[in-house]
């Protein structure tokens, strides 16, 4: 069997269309056609019917792309098993990576790591956590960076960094003497919030909601520093990790502790059916040496 006609034909499937197909595959659609007509004739099977309006699968190639799905996975993955057994420090990581925590903390790992292991191809993908955590979830990404609670069967999670988050005021405003608040105090406070791309939003609403109140969001981004700026300027308040303040130097601006306790622990998430291969745990344990 040929693989390249199977990966052809279970895109065609997905796609349920030769042009989306021939464009995700990078081949012209008339080629595309050829290589799914001269599968069909090796297999002696039709796997789709021509004779429909719409695009539709006959009843065997509907249950050869079922099992073909997961063939190839498989295939893949031995490949990746196999390719992996040359060399410890040889393959390939895609790693996603809020950009809040990669400002943080990843900056510098990256950079050494590529420095240590260069022939490793490390690519990292700056996104949300919740847009990572389905990035992970499709296999589009080996290795999410994600802040925890965060519980699913589906997943691994390594615990890495441990902090906390805080309320971020102006050094004019009532809460800037106090060593701590209660969240029931931010109740009628002016909230700058990063946006619903990041669990941060996700966990602020749910702490606020177990408070007994709705927290009053009047502007959302998806980049601290502005966040840290309009505290600065007095447009209200924010709610953000203690380290990425330690990145953006006012003097107008002051943190006040959470009295209830707000932790901010990242840690890794990968799928637990996806093979790890041997440069993916060399990241994760370089990781942790980083953090000591």
């Amino acid at each position: 069997m040929n693989i390249k006609f199977l990966t052809y034909f279970i895109e065609v499937a997905k796609q349920q269309s030769f042009t989306k197909a021939s464009k995700n595959l990078f081949i012209s659609q008339s080629a595309l056609s050829k290589a799914i007509k001269s599968f069909e004739s090796e297999l002696d099977i039709v796997l789709i019917d021509r004779t429909s309006q719409t695009f539709k699968l006959t009843s065997e190639g509907q249950l050869f792309y079922e099992n073909g799905v997961i063939t190839l996975k498989t295939i893949n993955e031995q490949l990746s098993i196999l390719l992996d057994s040359i060399s410890m420090e040889k393959g390939r990581i895609k790693v996603g990576v809020p950009p809040v925590i990669s400002t943080i903390y990843f900056t510098s790992i990256i950079h050494k790591f590529k420095l240590e292991y260069s022939s490793i191809n490390l690519s990292i993908i700056e996104a949300g956590a919740n847009t990572i955590k389905d990035k992970v979830k499709k296999g589009e990404i080996d290795i999410g960076v994600v802040i925890l609670p965060f519980s699913s069967e589906n997943f691994n999670v390594i615990n890495i960094f441990d902090s906390e988050v805080v309320v971020v005021v102006n050094k004019t405003h009532s809460f800037a003497e106090k060593g701590e608040i209660s969240l029931l105090e931010i109740k009628e406070q002016p909230i700058i919030s990063l946006n619903e791309t990041y669990m941060l939003y996700d966990r602020i609403k749910i702490r606020c909601h177990e408070a007994g109140f709705e927290p009053n969001i009047i502007c959302t981004s998806s980049q601290w520093d502005f966040l840290a700026e309009m505290v600065s300027l007095n447009q209200g308040i924010s709610i953000l990790p203690k380290p990425i303040l330690s990145k953006f130097y006012s003097k107008n601006i002051k943190t006040v502790r959470i009295k209830e306790g707000f932790p901010w622990n990242i840690a890794f998430i990968l799928r637990k059916d996806k093979y790890m291969s041997k440069a993916i745990k060399l990241f994760i344990d370089f990781t942790k040496e980083m953090r000591l």
